[in-house]
């Protein structure tokens, strides 16, 4: 069975038409439904339901979808087996934003310098989206908030960065905290996200609800709103939060919590990590 065609495969899956994933893999619409129905032959079962240009998968194809995922992560990765460094196939990246920031360029950099020969593929999302995609096996590492759970054995989460709970302003503010709550509008880190919900139980006894303007789980979009002199927030203190100079940050000792910044990935070995900014 031509692994390509198990590619193929996934892609129409993951596009939901023929079209779609003809233009992923560079292929004609046509060639794309031969190499599907030539799946089918072999496996003597159907595996894609057609309904006009959208398709989906089957039940049967559905129950090897994971199997299928798991043979082409292995078929990505073969050249590494032959690398003494470990680190040519593909590294399937995933960040969410402060990262993509702060800590996705430096690693651009190491693998540009030290690993050429290897492919990585950053993929932005929540720490929720990205830990899921972990379990799927869509992505072989990720920079997300620690879980706020056991995580599943198949999963290592390293430490990268701790960040403090802090109160930011406009910089040229000069009130003092209980002034700023009292009198402005607070933007709220989504309780609903991991790193929302940690100083949640502080936010609620100390700012009515009434007090709040809006939830948001984008701490830099806070910050920049907060920067042109929309109201003030409580979130993590990321590194890139230094960097702007239209906020000012306020230390606030009663909250004693923080954002741990992780990088949960699936078994790699210790260059990749080396190359991730993480140690085993």
């Amino acid at each position: 069975m031509d692994t390509r065609f198990l590619l193929t495969l996934l892609s129409v899956v993951d596009a939901g038409s023929f079209a779609s994933a003809a233009r992923r893999e560079n292929l004609t619409p046509a060639a794309v439904a031969q190499r599907i129905r030539s799946l089918e032959a072999a496996l003597g079962m159907p595996l894609i339901v057609r309904s006009g240009q959208q398709v989906a998968p089957t039940q049967n194809c559905l129950s090897i979808l994971p199997r299928l995922k798991k043979i082409a992560h292995d078929v990505a990765h073969i050249a590494a087996d032959f690398d003494q460094n470990g680190v040519s196939g593909p590294i399937r990246l995933g960040a969410i934003s402060t990262a993509l920031s702060d800590r996705v360029p430096q690693v651009l950099s190491r693998f540009a310098s030290q690993a050429p020969a290897a492919t990585l593929n950053v993929t932005p999302g929540t720490s929720k989206e990205l830990y899921a995609s972990l379990l799927d096996e869509e992505l072989d590492a990720a920079f997300l908030v620690r879980p706020p759970f056991k995580t599943s054995k198949s999963i290592t989460c390293v430490g990268v960065e701790t960040q403090p709970i802090v109160m930011i302003t406009q910089a040229a503010d000069t009130r003092s905290p209980e002034t700023i709550i009292a009198q402005d509008k607070a933007l709220i880190y989504d309780p609903g996200s991991w790193g929302g919900r940690i100083a949640m139980a502080w936010i609620k006894e100390h700012i009515p609800h009434e007090r709040v303007l809006c939830e948001l789980d984008a701490v830099e979009a806070i910050a920049i709103a907060v920067g042109h002199g929309i109201g003030y927030s409580i979130i993590p203190a990321w590194a890139g939060l230094t960097e702007l100079a239209s906020v000012k940050r306020i230390n606030l000792a009663q909250i004693g919590q923080s954002r741990e910044l992780v990088l949960a990935h699936r078994r790699l070995n210790a260059q990749t990590l080396q190359l991730l900014g993480a140690q085993r």
